[in-house]
């Protein structure tokens, strides 16, 4: 998420190309390598979409012309962000999920013993 908001002040700082380059390949790595083990868990493909919108945003700023880079990094970071929160959201409920199925289960064979004695 931290990367998503560098992402976003990153045209008005005005980095070197090279640097500013650098932080938005870093920036998409992270965001690829994050929101694909949470899709190993929540399949969800909303986030992949938001993701690969994002991708096409920050990628895309470099065809563009230059008034319109700035907008084009922010909208990428905007999406990248979302697409972190919602992903971080979905892996929770997963968690929960797996967590409450657990407990029961443990609960259930916990009482089961008790009837048996």
């Amino acid at each position: 998420m931290v990367s998503a908001i560098i992402l976003a002040v990153l045209p008005m700082v005005h980095l070197p190309e090279l640097i500013e380059t650098a932080m938005i390949g870093i920036s998409i790595l992270i965001g690829v390598l994050t929101i694909s083990g949470g899709y190993r868990q929540h399949h969800k493909v909303r986030v992949l979409v938001l993701l690969v919108c994002s991708i096409a945003f920050l990628v895309g700023k470099y065809g563009v012309p230059e008034r319109f880079e700035t907008p084009m990094v922010v909208a990428g970071a905007l999406l990248m962000a979302g697409a972190q929160f919602i992903n971080l959201r979905l892996q929770r409920g997963c968690c929960d999920h797996h967590c409450e199925d657990v407990t029961s289960r443990n609960e259930l064979s916990s009482i089961t013993s008790r009837v048996e004695l």
